[in-house]
C-alpha cells in the first residue's frame, strides 16, 4: 500500500480541505476530517502507485510539504534495535545485548518523539448470590437467595513515551522506550523515576547528535491509525487497541519530511 501525507500545511486548513475534497472526490467535511488530527495528515492510502504519486504532485503544487511512502518500507518498532541496555559513548551509542552494533551520532538523521497508547477493555458476565425475601417466604426459609447475573466491563489505558532514532545511512531506526530500560549506561546522574531518566537521556542525545532535528509533534498526537486484537475466553472477551503500528508509520513520515528538507 502507498500512503500520501501532508507533513507541513502551508495554507489554512479550510482552504486545503476544499482543494483536497476536489482531488479525492469526497465532501469538504470528509477532507477536513483527514486534516484535523494534525501533521503528518494522511490524505490517501491506496494500492495504486500512480494515484498516490498524482496526489503527491497536486499537494506539493499547492505549496505543502507532502511526502509519500510504500508501507513495506516502514519498520515496526518491535523489529527496531531497542535501547533496553545502552551506553552513550563519545561518538556513538552501543547496545550491551547486541555486541558490535553501534549508532554514530553523526549517522542520526532525526530524533522523533512519540507516545504509544494501548487501551484494553474486558467485558463479561458475573453471577452473584443475593438475599431473596420472596424466595424465603415461598420455600419456608429453605431457599433464601437467588442468582443474579450482571454484565461487567473494565477498561485500562497505558501510555509509553518513546524516541525513534532514524539513520542517515538507512537501515532500521533505533528506539528508546521509557519502560523496561536500564539507565545505568547513560552516564548521567540516576533519577528516581523512569520518566525522568528517559527525559534526561533524550536531552543527552539531542546534545550529542547536534545536527539531527528533534521533532516532538507526535507526543500530543492522539489520533493515529490503530490496530485491534480480540481475545475471547470462557468468562470474558478482551479487546486491545494499540496505536504503536500507527505511530511507527507517522514517525516514518516525519522522518521522510526531515530528510527531504535537509
Amino acid at each position: 500500500m502507498y500512503v500520501v501525507a501532508i507533513a507541513e500545511l502551508n495554507t489554512p486548513l479550510e482552504v486545503e480541505a476544499a482543494a483536497l475534497a476536489s482531488d479525492l472526490g469526497v465532501t469538504v467535511y470528509e477532507a477536513r476530517l483527514a486534516l484535523a488530527p494534525g501533521t503528518p495528515a494522511i490524505i490517501r492510502v491506496t494500492a495504486d502507485k500512480a494515484k498516490a504519486l498524482d496526489l503527491l504532485a497536486r499537494s506539493r503544487a499547492r505549496g505543502h510539504g507532502s511526502v509519500a511512502c510504500d508501507t513495506t518500507a516502514v519498520v515496526a518498532s518491535t523489529a527496531m534495535p531497542s535501547m533496553r541496555r545502552f551506553r552513550l559513548g563519545p561518538t556513538s551509542i552501543s547496545l550491551d545485548d547486541r555486541p558490535g552494533d553501534a549508532l554514530a551520532y553523526d549517522d542520526v538523521l532525526a530524533l522523533v518523539a512519540a507516545v504509544h497508547r494501548q487501551r484494553t477493555v474486558s467485558e463479561g458476565e458475573r453471577s452473584d448470590r443475593e438475599l431473596s425475601v420472596a424466595r424465603a417466604m415461598l420455600t419456608g426459609g429453605i431457599v433464601t437467595t437467588r442468582t443474579v447475573k450482571r454484565e461487567t466491563r473494565a477498561a485500562t489505558e497505558q501510555r509509553e513515551p518513546v524516541l525513534y532514532l532514524f539513520r542517515r545511512g538507512g537501515g532500521a531506526p533505533w528506539i528508546l522506550r521509557e519502560r523496561g530500560t536500564s539507565w545505568t549506561g547513560h552516564g548521567l546522574p540516576m533519577a528516581s523515576s523512569a520518566s525522568d531518566n528517559f527525559r534526561s537521556t533524550v536531552g543527552a542525545l539531542r546534545e550529542r547528535a547536534t545536527h539531527a532535528p528533534y521533532d516532538e509533534r507526535l507526543i500530543a498526537r492522539k489520533a493515529a491509525p490503530e490496530r485491534m486484537a480480540v481475545a475471547a475466553g470462557s468468562a470474558a472477551m478482551t479487546t486491545t487497541t494499540s496505536s504503536e503500528a500507527g505511530m511507527d508509520l507517522l514517525a516514518h513520515l516525519v522522518a521522510l519530511w526531515i530528510a527531504r528538507r535537509h
